[in-house]
């Protein structure tokens, strides 16, 4: 359906619903998306560059994304397997020509002047016009990789003018201006960075799709690749259309020698794929398509095609490989998808691609039994929790059984025995306790679910003597079962998660696969949440990740709120901003720890039982706070737009979390790894452009902020410097905040005057 449509649909639908005054969008920004910037068949200039040369796979070829196999663009020009190439744009007989040399495509002359005799200076003429000597340059395109060239003529970038009538005087030269010079003499500096024993475990050569456990419905097994039309930092590919539409993600592998393969071999290549999702399915209008590369014809062809459609379950494409062209060393195969390229829109999950010899044209079973979703959190009701919280009653806290999902994807049972099979769980790198699998043999029958369960102790599952503020404990879970692919998949037969004990409660898994909003002037939004029995503690702030969609609303304000509970819904307001002296509040966009931003209150907020965290806002427009659809507890979810409290309508948790009064406060405040790097900031004050460099160090990101607390630039780093366009700005004060690797940050001033 025409996005411009739905976008009429949806307002219609609005003006007659009530239900529409809440609404759930897809993201126009995915935070959990942020790799270094690459060159992958990108145009621009090159200089200063990293090109990654990539090795060649060995047939089979097979990944279920339970793993990362995606390459890392950190390469830095110290690291052993980097090396460089310059190339400059001017040579002649072979050598560069000097820098700062300059030519001209077109002739240019000596000019000669003379005076008619008898006449004297009023009647100079022009008598000669002499061409100068052309020569043969090969002029390089430099801007782009791989670099071509080409030979022209050239000429010198000046004339002279020679008057005669003196035999003494000597012709002047009269250069033309710079800036209307044909080629100049330039280089660019490329650096190769060549694969390791480490990038044996790298299987594609990009990573603009999004890898994930969570975005998808029905996985068969741990991971998916997404694609969407969000680049590869999780920003939209086109900015400037909100109806902008093309391709969009790619997902390309390395070469695969198939050179020892031929057409009798009864190669097929397999994947399976789901529309949608838990994002927004892609129309009618939308495709996704599979590609294969030849290394003899140097050419892509397109060998598989689907436009959108709706589905909740994977639909498995088996496709023989006939074709001797593609059975050659160097053979590559890529999907690409087109739709919106404005957010996470026209979504497709592919998952189990397989490329293998000895199939056959009904082989559309996978084969395998794996986990199929990562690990739920330990903790009744929540994914984290303050860690005095969990001592105060450590038994009451935690869940008494776990329950994980697997499916057998093949078409005969597995055995699922408690021989190897166990939950392991650890506290910083001690093992302390290990369950084994307790429900002896299990079978797991052929294309169904099967949930492995443990029955937890009745105590001491986490040591509350451990530690005093904080705590992280890595439980690891793993099962024995027959290997039913030739290639055995040892990455979907374990389960690694971390249960955090900090200073927050939250319900969400830190992945927003949409965002939510009210769209009512003075709509209020409400999140449940409940202390243990006899615990009364102190809030502090609300820590939210919101999620641009679309508009931008982050000026627009709305008021922090705490309710007491009463039969279930909120009942008296204990405290709220919207007081004599107001104190307003703005969404804050994808900066802080994983996107969540701390708004602290003004005054500490003591609660007890249930009690109720959340705004008030001062407009109608939807705020866009991060919804996980993975973990449902909208029965805690309510929002009042008028005299009554109603439950949303939607499943899925607010990316919303109440933070505690805590020990760890202080030592939050105190970073034992200072970063204190040695910075530069010039111009400043500055009237159009900031140039940014640190000598010893790397910056990963910037947030610029004007005095009121609002990001007015932001944008990732992958080098030691940035430049930055205030022209923008109205004169004034602002602070910078560059932000490490390891999230570190340091905070610099920077005037702009004009």
């Amino acid at each position: 359906m025409n996005k411009l449509i739905i976008v009429i649909f949806a307002f219609l639908l609005i003006a007659n619903l009530s239900l529409a005054q809440e609404e759930l969008v897809p993201l126009e920004y995915n935070s959990n998306i942020r790799t270094k910037s690459h060159l992958v068949e990108k145009e621009g200039l090159i200089h200063n560059k990293f090109i990654y040369l990539f090795d060649t796979l060995s047939f089979p070829f097979i990944d279920d994304f339970s793993e990362n196999h995606f390459p890392k663009f950190d390469a830095k020009i110290t690291d052993p397997n980097v090396y460089d190439e310059t190339w400059f744009k001017i040579e002649i007989g072979g050598t560069p020509v000097p820098m700062g040399t300059n030519y001209m495509f077109d002739t240019t002359y000596t000019y000669q002047y003379d005076t008619v005799s008898g006449y004297g200076f009023d009647s100079i003429i022009l008598i000669n016009k002499i061409p100068h000597t052309e020569q043969l340059a090969e002029i390089f395109n430099i801007d782009v990789y791989p670099v071509t060239s080409q030979v022209l003529k050239v000429w010198p970038d000046f004339n002279v003018y020679d008057s005669i009538w003196n035999g003494t005087s000597v012709g002047e030269t009269i250069f033309i201006d710079f800036n209307d010079v044909d080629v100049f003499q330039d280089s660019a500096t490329v650096y190769f960075v060549s694969e390791t024993a480490a990038d044996t475990n790298v299987f594609w050569q990009d990573n603009y799709v999004y890898h994930n456990y969570t975005y998808a419905e029905n996985i068969q097994t741990l991971g998916v690749a997404s694609f969407d039309g969000l680049d590869e930092n999780g920003y939209p590919y086109d900015f400037t259309s909100t109806i902008a539409a093309g391709e969009a993600d790619v997902l390309t592998s390395k070469p695969i020698d198939m050179s020892s393969k031929n057409i009798g071999d009864s190669i097929y290549f397999s994947f399976i794929v789901q529309p949608g999702g838990l994002g927004e399915a892609p129309e009618s209008s939308d495709s996704l398509i599979l590609q294969f590369y030849s290394p003899l014809t140097g050419e892509w062809a397109t060998v598989w095609r689907t436009t959108g459609y709706t589905s909740s379950t994977f639909d498995i494409q088996l496709l023989p490989m006939l074709n001797a062209l593609y059975l050659q060393n160097g053979f590559q195969f890529r999907f690409k998808s087109y739709g919106s390229l404005t957010g996470s829109l026209d979504v497709w999950h592919i998952d189990y691609v397989y490329i293998d010899e000895d199939r056959h044209y009904d082989d559309t079973f996978i084969g395998n039994l794996a986990y199929t979703e990562p690990s739920p959190s330990f903790i009744k009701n929540y994914s984290a929790m303050p860690w005095p919280h969990y001592q105060h009653d450590p038994d009451y806290n935690i869940k008494d059984i776990i329950t994980v999902r697997t499916y057998n994807s093949s078409d005969v049972d597995a055995i699922v025995a408690n021989t190897n099979s166990a939950m392991k769980e650890y506290f910083r790198g001690n093992i302390q306790n290990i369950l084994p699998y307790q429900f002896g043999t299990h079978n797991a029958i052929a294309f169904s679910d099967l949930n492995l369960s443990y029955d937890l102790p009745a105590s001491g599952w986490f040591d509350p003597n451990l530690a005093d503020t904080c705590a992280d404990f890595e439980i690891i879970q793993y099962f024995s079962a027959p290997t039913l692919f030739e290639t055995d998949l040892l990455g979907n037969d374990t389960l690694r998660h971390t249960q955090h004990f900090s200073n927050y409660y939250s319900y969400d898994d830190g992945s927003a696969e949409a965002a939510y909003g009210l769209v009512s002037n003075g709509a209020q939004l409400a999140y449940q949440y409940t202390l243990s029995p006899g615990l009364t503690d102190t809030i502090r702030a609300i820590s939210m990740h919101f999620s641009p969609s679309v508009h931008d609303v982050s000026n627009s304000l709305f008021f922090l709120q705490i309710w007491d509970d009463y039969q279930g819904e909120p009942g008296n307001l204990i405290y709220t901003t919207d007081q004599t002296v107001p104190e307003t509040y703005t969404p804050q966009y994808n900066i802080g720890n994983n996107g969540f931003y701390e708004y602290v209150l003004p005054e500490k907020v003591a609660v007890s039982g249930t009690y109720y965290v959340g705004w008030k806002q001062s407009s109608s427009d939807r705020l866009n706070i991060g919804f996980d659809k993975n973990i449902d507890n909208k029965d805690k979810i309510f929002y009042k737009l008028s005299t009554t409290w109603q439950n949303t309508g939607f499943e899925g948790s607010l990316m919303m979390r109440p933070v505690f009064v805590s020990d760890k406060d202080i030592l939050l405040s105190v970073n034992n790894n200072v970063w204190d790097p040695s910075i530069s900031i010039y111009p400043n004050p500055a009237s159009d452009i900031v140039n940014i460099k640190i000598e010893d160090s790397e910056i990963s990101s910037y947030e610029l902020y004007d005095m009121q607390g609002k990001i007015v630039l932001q944008n990732f780093v992958n080098d030691n410097q940035a430049t930055l366009n205030v022209n923008s700005l109205t004169n004034g004060l602002y602070i910078i905040s560059l932000r490490n690797e390891q999230n570190q940050a340091v905070q610099k001033k920077i005037s702009i005057f004009r």
